[in-house]
């Protein structure tokens, strides 16, 4: 009899252990913070998180991009067109992550941005001749050509991934695969010489590119819980 109620004992005494463990562990995770370092297709940023529960994480990030005097030559009539542009995207967004799975890291991200600053500029000179019979036209004639694409707003963000905002360990690696629905772009052309007239069709391209808004968001994290 003794030794039943010695192994009943024990079997108590392990469901104890076992539920304290278990509260320690959600004690030490639950309602904690995270900052990570973010490499991403919109360049580098920070982000800080915090968690709501064993399936919900917030998260604040902030991301920079920007890409200046990118130079691409195009041959044209044994000249080159020269084009030479400048990117730069800054965001903030504000977005929640869902864990379904208590013993997965597979997330699925909902949330919403604002680009600051999301504008491409492109000038395209010739760096050549042409020639009409006895008329030779030089880089001068013919002019320049200068665009620049606007996407600055809200931008709506959805995204799948594995790994939490806030890990459970010290240290949590993270990736995440997505894309942003940016506003609508404003586009603006000036041109001079004989491009001129090319500055009349920026709203017919506006028109044209208004449906490609679609920026995908590939983003590979280093976070730190805190």
């Amino acid at each position: 009899m003794s030794i039943k109620r010695n192994l009943f004992y024990f079997a108590l005494l392990c469901i104890s252990c076992t539920c304290f463990g278990q509260g320690v562990t959600e004690s030490n995770y639950s309602n904690k913070f995270a900052i990570a370092l973010n490499g991403s297709t919109l360049g580098g940023g920070l982000e800080i998180a915090r968690n709501l529960s064993q399936h919900f994480n917030l998260r604040l990030r902030g991301n920079i991009l920007s890409i200046k005097d990118f130079v691409q030559e195009i041959e044209v009539d044994d000249a080159n067109l020269n084009v030479t542009a400048d990117t730069r995207f800054l965001e903030f967004d504000l977005s929640l992550e869902y864990l379904p799975f208590k013993s997965s890291s597979f997330k699925v991200i909902g949330g919403a941005a604002h680009f600051s600053d999301g504008k491409t500029n492109a000038l395209a000179t010739y760096d050549g001749t042409l020639e009409y019979g006895e008329i030779i036209l030089g880089p001068e004639e013919i002019g320049d050509l200068e665009l620049t694409l606007d996407y600055n707003g809200f931008a709506p963000y959805l995204g799948l991934g594995f790994g939490r905002a806030v890990p459970k360990n010290k240290f949590g690696v993270s990736f995440e695969a997505g894309s942003f629905y940016l506003p609508e772009p404003k586009v603006d052309i000036t041109a001079t010489g004989m491009l001129a007239p090319t500055a009349n069709q920026a709203v017919s391209l506006q028109e044209d590119i208004r449906d490609y808004r679609w920026f995908p968001f590939l983003n590979l994290r280093l976070s730190v819980r805190i």
